[in-house]
């Protein structure tokens, strides 16, 4: 009788050990503004004689590296790369030199498939910028994300006179024009980091042919898929009739 009992003491502790809720763990949701770090933890080597380590992309110079020098990936901007190394903590060096391809970021290419006749999704930017972007402008259908110390233009210069006694630096980014429901880009602005003198400048520095627009304005000269089938290449002026540009944008046409 007493080994019954114990059968059945035994017996109930199972069952209650099988009915016993078990324990979940709560999922933690992803924070919207942590950086998307590419590349992160790769050691590569300076592959130039000599080149300028800066604060930020295109900023303030700290000091050299040498050919060879080893350095690890922090994550990488566009054609910026931020590292760490024995002689600086934190530093931005120009991709190229440490054997990362150049990117264009004046160039259509970079920006819109030419096969599906759109522009890239929105991870694809936040891949090649490694950040999430900045909304700057949200509304009911849409919303502007902006990328922005990504270190547009020549990686040695960063003050350029564009009228005489007067030097200017613009304020440079990628604007992502984005359909809120869709999530797809409809049109994209490339900040020139350096005003651009002139149209065949400017679309020489997209890697585009200098042909006539299909349309021109006091702010404004326009190919409608002259340039590139499926966009439209929009140069924007500086200033009312002025033959400097600012900026650049890709728009898809209106269906």
């Amino acid at each position: 009788m007493k080994n019954i009992c114990n059968y059945w003491q035994i017996a109930m502790l199972m069952l209650l050990i099988g009915c016993a809720p078990k324990s979940t763990k709560t999922a933690v949701p992803e924070d919207p503004n942590a950086p998307i770090f590419t590349d992160a933890g790769e050691v590569m080597s300076v592959s130039v004689a000599a080149e300028n380590v800066r604060q930020r992309p295109n900023g303030k110079i700290l000091g050299q590296l040498r050919e060879n020098q080893k350095l690890t990936i922090v994550k990488r901007s566009g054609n910026w790369v931020c590292f760490s190394n024995e002689k600086f903590a934190r530093g931005w060096i120009w991709g190229p030199s440490v054997g990362y391809d150049y990117i264009n970021l004046y160039n259509p290419a970079t920006y819109f498939d030419s096969t599906r006749k759109t522009f890239y999704d929105i991870d694809y930017f936040r891949r090649m910028f490694s950040q999430r972007g900045e909304v700057r402008q949200s509304f009911s259908t849409s919303y502007e994300l902006f990328f922005g110390e990504i270190g547009l233009g020549s990686h040695e210069t960063t003050v350029l006179n564009v009228v005489e006694a007067s030097d200017e630096i613009v304020a440079h980014g990628v604007t992502l024009f984005v359909e809120r429901n869709s999530e797809r880009i409809t049109k994209i602005k490339v900040n020139y980091y350096q005003p651009m003198d002139g149209i065949e400048n400017a679309l020489a520095k997209s890697e585009l042919p200098n042909i006539q627009p299909t349309e021109e304005n006091n702010g404004h000269v326009i190919w409608r898929e002259t340039l590139v089938p499926g966009l439209i290449v929009d140069l924007e002026r500086r200033e009312w009739d002025s033959n400097w540009f600012s900026g650049l944008w890709f728009m898809l046409p209106e269906k």
